[in-house]
């Protein structure tokens, strides 16, 4: 499997392993919301799946890791509550597709995982001030209309 994530030599770190997501319902949550955000507005990249590289230390976490359909990730996060998960697909989606992922609509540039009101995880734009743009999972809801209504089409079809 293939990945960039920096492992020194000699390091005996276990390899990742895909993360079985009957058994988290709560990263199960985060990762539907993730890739109903990527087939908003990136689909091309495919849905992503959570890898985990267990822990050898038991003072230490998991780490968990967003991965491309192929297999692909950068990063990863310790912690995959709140906006953990949708960070690691952001950082994946930059560092191996070399595409900014996902954009503020209003200022053209990209936007990061945050935590929003009532701790929700959310995008966040850091511009003029920063504003929050839309709850992780409804990236749809900030494309124009056109391409919104596109998308729901192609849903429909999708659904039979």
């Amino acid at each position: 499997m293939s990945h960039f994530s920096y492992r020194p030599a000699g390091d005996s770190e276990p390899d990742p392993r895909p993360v079985g997501l009957a058994t988290r319902p709560d990263l199960e949550a985060a990762l539907d919301a993730v890739n109903r955000d990527l087939a908003a507005t990136l689909p091309e990249a495919g849905p992503m799946g959570l890898m985990c590289t267990p822990s050898d230390d038991e003072d230490l976490p998991d780490q968990y890791h967003a991965a491309l359909p192929d297999g692909r990730w950068h990063g990863s996060v310790t912690d995959p509550a709140g906006s953990g998960i949708a960070e690691a697909a952001h950082e994946t989606v930059l560092a191996v597709l070399w595409q900014v992922w996902p954009v503020c609509p209003e200022h053209r540039t990209g936007v990061h995982a945050g935590t929003g009101a009532d701790e929700r995880a959310v995008w966040w734009c850091r511009v003029g001030g920063g504003h929050e743009l839309c709850e992780v999972g409804e990236l749809a809801q900030t494309l124009p209309g056109k391409e919104r209504r596109a998308l729901r089409r192609k849903e429909r079809r999708r659904e039979g």
